[in-house]
């Protein structure tokens, strides 16, 4: 699901920060030629017993791990010991590789470049001889194509680096990724507002109940009573007074309607399952409940849970068409990490749009807990609502 998009005085610029990293990463990765050669060799002088030149090459190492690719090891700003003479040799052997292999990859990358904008300069075509065959393409179909696909070519190829560096050094110690914190900042900011927009959108909600529907049964009320003080006739009086009783009945039940929309008693009192199954049994349409989850989740978790149940069943009644729907519950996951997955399905027409203001306030509800929500919705149905939210 897609949330808000964001201003930019609210989130980091995307682009301008992916495309910092990669610049960063690409360099950082030339750059492993000329410090994993020097980890190789003074590690083999450590062998011999010269040791000094390791710990220099290792430091210098660590900050361009740092600076460059943003791998943080657990002994930042010490002496690497877990990185002794045979592992630095290990290690610098990869770095100068990935090094070597990202050098040429950028010199073959400048020379095409850069011959392509002679040639287009010259106004001629670029003409590419091979043993079999030989290609001339106009010099700015070239530059523009050969370019762009070589610049991503790179971004990928550092990126791939990073991660091939991390996962050998993972192996010895523990290295984190300072860069993820940007990005994990970014989503913070984004759901922050979804749920803004969320508890506006619930709000006018709340409004458009109370004035539609209690507001106007406390008018009718009144105007009930009124009639029945002005009536001189018992009789006709008595009759008011009843209907002014049955209006009350429908009022009182009608608070309690937007009360349970708001949050349902149950909820608290008897947890998701008893509370889901008073969606069942008001429902217009069959709706079968299948509870498989293991203990209570918190209950941020079952609110949520229990609002993208309700408002996914209202959808199903109003726009679907079905004439069945289910709701499963099932929690999976081991120790501290577990995740509540809730599935709604519906036989109707299908079609449902994922953009749509109701499921994007689903979205931006189950954003707010790290959560995620799925709509597959092909046309002829059937559609179905997937919300998963992670919990310890």
């Amino acid at each position: 699901m897609r949330l808000p998009v964001l201003t930019l005085q609210s989130a980091p610029r995307e682009p301008s920060r992916l495309v910092r990293r990669s610049v960063r990463q690409v360099v950082g990765t030339v750059l492993g030629l000329m410090t994993g050669t020097l980890l190789v060799l003074t590690a083999l002088l450590a062998l011999i017993r010269i040791r000094r030149p390791l710990q220099a090459a290792r430091r210098w190492e660590q900050r361009r791990l740092h600076r460059f690719h943003r791998l943080r090891l657990v002994d930042d700003g010490a002496e690497p010991e877990f990185l002794g003479p045979g592992r630095a040799i290990v290690h610098g052997l990869l770095a100068a590789v990935l090094g070597y292999v990202m050098g040429d990859l950028l010199l073959l990358v400048a020379a095409v470049v850069l011959g392509s904008l002679t040639q287009l300069l010259l106004g001629g075509p670029v003409t590419m001889e091979f043993d079999a065959w030989t290609i001339s393409r106009p010099a700015l179909a070239v530059l523009v194509i050969f370019g762009t696909s070589s610049l991503l070519a790179a971004a990928l190829y550092a990126e791939l680096a990073a991660r091939l560096q991390r996962a050998l050094l993972g192996r010895w110690t523990t290295v984190a990724r300072e860069d993820a914190l940007e990005s994990r900042i970014s989503r913070l900011l984004t759901t922050r507002r979804g749920v803004v927009l969320a508890i506006d959108d619930e709000r006018r909600r709340i409004e458009r109940d109370l004035h539609d529907g209690v507001q106007q049964n406390v008018v009718s009320l009144s105007v009930a009573l009124a009639r029945a003080r002005r009536a001189t006739d018992p009789e006709r009086a008595d009759e008011l007074l009843e209907q002014a009783h049955r209006q009350s009945q429908a009022l009182i039940e009608e608070v309690r309607q937007v009360a349970w929309r708001i949050y349902p008693t149950a909820l608290d009192e008897h947890g998701l399952a008893s509370a889901l199954a008073g969606i069942a049994e008001t429902c217009p349409v069959p709706l079968t409940v299948e509870n498989r989850i293991e203990g209570p989740p918190p209950r941020a978790v079952e609110s949520a849970a229990y609002f993208v149940a309700r408002e996914a069943v209202t959808n199903v009644v109003k726009h679907a068409g079905a004439g069945s729907a289910s709701l499963t519950l099932t929690s999976s996951g081991e120790g501290d990490r577990r995740v509540l997955r809730l599935v709604v399905r519906d036989d109707g027409a299908g079609g449902a749009d994922p953009e749509g203001g109701g499921l994007q306030g689903l979205a931006r509800r189950v954003a707010a807990l790290d959560g995620t929500l799925e709509v597959r919705s092909p046309l002829g149905g059937p559609t179905l609502i997937i919300a998963e939210i992670p919990y310890a």
